[in-house]
């Protein structure tokens, strides 16, 4: 190397040899310094190729991957079988309901398996106190889940067994991890469900909307307003919010327990006197609640009647603005008269709560669909998750005891 150091060279050939001894120095230092970025790159490479093989293990050989087991492990208040048509049901019952996973077995039998820690979710309903005993062994791959579909405010279970002890949560409320709901709304045009949810994106037309047809058969309505309901002396004061409408001459006929009339449930009469014979359906809920709301929505959802709402929801999250009234909305009970005889004397603006039909319809949900699918993803058992106090995240400012409106 001296040799040739020594000897006088061109300078252009000095500084291509030069080049070439850096790029030499170069490759060896630099060829060192890489070896953890690329050794980094194959730790990610490896990781995700691991991934994708325990991914094709827990898929298998055949659609929707291995069976998942769920274990209804208490009665759904009296209904051992949570009102399931047989103790336990089988992949046919998801694919039936159009699941998107239905590789699940479905079951309120505790010896289905030989051992409880055997099953993948073992589902709990807490709203009331269970008088068995619980589970004595628990697997680390099981996910425990707390099932609700009372309001806290009736919700008869201490809870005591909120530390670490559920996994997930299966309620009406929209930050449960799943859903446990009475029915979807369904956009027509792009058969997507549009709520609930936290932020639905709802179309306009309650103003646009014309209906000649519907106009004749509103017409025929005789009488202000009905109301269905066996719970008397609710936490809401919703039978206080009725007497004080009946007080100023607003007419509420009462069916049920906390009323004089009766109509047995299923009659069709008395499905039928929803459209042909009230204005209004009062869907008054027995508390004020985060997202509680009941069938009594969807029950007048389901006529050509319109729904006034009572309760501690955005129903905004629910059904689309122009589809319902809220007794929230209004200062005083004078306020809310005032503008439903408005709408018995402009059947025109009445029928216009009607235009959400045009675009949207009303949806079964099934939350064990649900649950199966969540248990098929693998990114949500790879979670780590469990909820410090279920008792806290249930009562937590989830409800409120004094309503906007005056009464």
């Amino acid at each position: 190397m001296a040799g040739l150091l020594d000897r006088k060279l061109p300078i252009k050939h000095v500084v291509l040899f030069g080049a070439a001894v850096l790029l030499i120095c170069c490759f060896f230092i630099y060829d060192r310094c890489l070896v953890e970025t690329i050794n980094s790159y194959q730790v990610l490479y490896d990781h995700n190729r691991a991934r994708a093989d325990r991914i094709e293990q827990e898929v298998g050989q055949g659609p929707g991957g291995r069976t998942r087991y769920i274990l209804l492990y208490t009665s759904f208040f009296s209904e051992k079988r949570w009102g399931l048509q047989a103790e336990t049901l089988g992949p046919e019952f998801f694919a039936m309901k159009h699941c998107p996973a239905t590789n699940c077995v479905l079951t309120s039998y505790h010896q289905l398996l030989p051992s409880v820690t055997e099953y993948d979710a073992i589902v709990f309903h807490v709203a009331t106190n269970w008088d068995g005993p619980l589970p004595t062994v628990r697997s680390p791959h099981q996910v425990y889940v707390a099932a609700l579909m009372e309001s806290p405010a009736h919700t008869k279970h201490t809870l005591s067994l909120d530390g670490q002890y559920f996994n997930w949560t299966m309620t009406y409320r929209l930050d449960s991890d799943v859903l446990f709901n009475y029915l979807n709304v369904v956009d027509l045009e792009s058969g997507q469900v549009i709520s609930p949810a936290i932020s639905p994106s709802w179309r306009n037309g309650f103003q646009e909307f014309i209906n000649a047809t519907l106009l004749e058969t509103v017409a025929s309505k005789r009488k202000m307003a009905t109301q269905f309901v066996s719970h008397c002396g609710a936490l809401s004061g919703r039978d206080q919010l009725v007497r004080k409408m009946q007080s100023i001459g607003f007419e509420v006929d009462v069916y049920g327990a906390c009323g004089p009339l009766t109509c047995p449930r299923g009659k069709p009469e008395c499905e039928q006197m929803l459209d042909t014979v009230y204005w209004f359906y009062l869907s008054f809920e027995n508390s004020l609640c985060v997202d509680y709301v009941t069938e009594k929505l969807y029950n007048a959802l389901s006529h050509n009647i319109v729904p006034v709402v009572f309760g501690g929801a955005d129903y905004n999250r629910f059904m689309p603005p122009g589809s319902y009234i809220d007794v929230q909305d209004y200062g005083t009970v004078n306020e809310l008269v005032d503008y439903l005889r408005y709408l018995v004397d402009n059947p025109s603006e009445y029928i216009r709560y009607f235009w959400w039909k045009e675009h949207y319809a009303l949806e079964n949900t099934n939350s064990y669909c649900d649950l199966c699918t969540k248990l098929h993803s693998v990114d949500a058992r790879e979670k780590v998750q469990y909820y410090r106090s279920i008792k806290n995240w249930w009562y937590d400012e989830a409800c409120t005891a004094k309503p906007k409106i005056q009464f």
